[in-house]
């Protein structure tokens, strides 16, 4: 599920776009067609892509860096973050996964799966975000 829209023009283009399917579906499906066709085969090629990532150790190091700053329960979050940025490389066409991979997937993986800290007034996303300067820096 996808986060909603936070700036106004994106939520009106949202509301629109389903507005328009609810009231001419097949006109809608006919008009975005082609570009649904060309996203299906991007995500073929990033899935058939996915297997050939590498994940260098260091990467590796610093997922198990974060996740142990959280305070994540078990191996989960650093399985998650891996396999979320391995996708997100293949769909790239990157080859070699990398710290920009891992900080783009880290929220929507790792909000999720922190320990409820009652004297840290700050949200998950925020403690994630700081966890993330202090392991991959500014």
């Amino acid at each position: 599920m996808s986060p909603t829209p936070e700036d106004l023009a994106s939520r009106v283009e949202v509301v629109r776009r389903r507005d328009d399917f609810e009231r001419h579906a097949a006109a809608f499906l006919a008009k975005w067609k082609r570009k649904d066709g060309q996203l299906r085969r991007k995500l073929t090629t990033a899935r058939q892509r996915l297997d050939d990532i590498q994940v260098p150790d260091g990467a590796l190091e610093r997922v198990a860096e974060l996740c142990m700053k959280l305070g994540t329960d078990g191996l989960r979050g650093e399985l998650t973050m891996i396999r979320a940025a391995r996708a997100l490389a293949a769909l790239e066409g990157a080859k070699v996964l990398n710290d920009d991979h891992l900080r783009r997937v880290a929220p929507s993986a790792l909000r999720h799966r922190l320990r409820r800290d009652p004297l840290d007034e700050a949200g998950s996303g925020v403690r994630v975000e700081r966890a993330l300067q202090e392991v991959f820096g500014a």
